[in-house]
């Protein structure tokens, strides 16, 4: 008896941190199954938590469902599936999320030490800091007070992986989140940095690009989730739904000192 054809269903579910259009999950043919493949368009790895459900069929790769597609893949291999008994009718069924970089990554670089995102010779108030009370609640972020038009510089270097720059609303409440500015730099340990609420058209960089720690890469403004004017700093590893945001002890000063930063002080840079 010739087995029936498999009902087949895909659904794309993306976490907020990715852009639509980077991932993309297909099956082809093979004899006595499929093949499930991912193609990967964009500069940074990208993690899939994959659901699969399927009928008189083996996975190749068994009870795992977290896959890690590399950045620019083209038809990178997820797994088999084969028909175990092809006298009787199989189906299958597969959806996935999937979030910016690698949720494989446990261990970060702790002894990088950044530099403050503002140019030599100035002074910003951290407004809010570590699990603050207005935006950052489980999150390790820094937001400095500053005036729309600051320089922005790269506080550690890297590759640009997204930019968001075309928005202009803003408002005190969360909705507005969806109006966030902002630029992501991949760290070479797999970490990124997020610099959020830059202005409309605020930067020149492109997807792609390398920077170096003190280039400069946006100007701040008040856009997306804003109370005011400033700038929203996080690093964090890379995990579906908000990721793990890091630790990361500035150099301050004269730049001798690195500490971790507090609200409500001013830091200035003198290096």
């Amino acid at each position: 008896m010739k087995a029936r054809l498999p009902l087949t269903i895909l659904f794309v579910l993306f976490s907020i941190v990715l852009k639509a259009q980077t991932i993309k999950l297909f099956h082809e043919n093979k004899s006595g199954g499929f093949v499930l493949y991912a193609n990967n368009s964009a500069l940074h790895p990208v993690s899939i938590a994959l659901n699969l459900e399927s009928s008189n069929l083996s996975f190749s790769g068994g009870g795992k469902r977290i896959f890690v597609i590399p950045p620019g893949s083209n038809k990178f291999k997820i797994g088999e599936l084969s028909v175990m008994d092809a006298s009787s009718r199989y189906t299958f069924n597969y959806k996935f999320i999937s979030t910016m970089g690698d949720v494989t990554i446990t261990t970060y670089d702790k002894s990088i030490l950044y530099d403050l995102p503002f140019q030599k010779g100035q002074k910003f108030l951290l407004h809010q800091g570590y699990n603050g009370p207005f935006s950052h609640q489980d999150e390790k972020a820094l937001d400095f007070t500053m005036p729309e038009g600051t320089e922005i510089v790269a506080a550690r270097e890297g590759v640009v992986v997204q930019i968001e720059k075309n928005n202009t609303e803003s408002c005190p409440r969360e909705e507005c989140s969806k109006f966030n500015n902002y630029i992501i730099i991949m760290h070479s340990d797999g970490s990124f940095a997020r610099y959020a609420h830059i202005r409309y058209n605020g930067t020149s960089l492109s997807v792609g690009g390398t920077v170096k720690k003190g280039d400069i890469i946006a100007y701040s403004g008040n856009v997306g989730w804003s109370s005011g004017p400033h700038l929203h700093f996080v690093c964090f590893l890379p995990g579906f739904g908000k990721g793990n945001s890091l630790e990361t002890k500035f150099r301050v000063d004269e730049g001798g000192n690195a500490v971790l930063l507090q609200p409500g002080n001013f830091y200035s840079k003198a290096y």
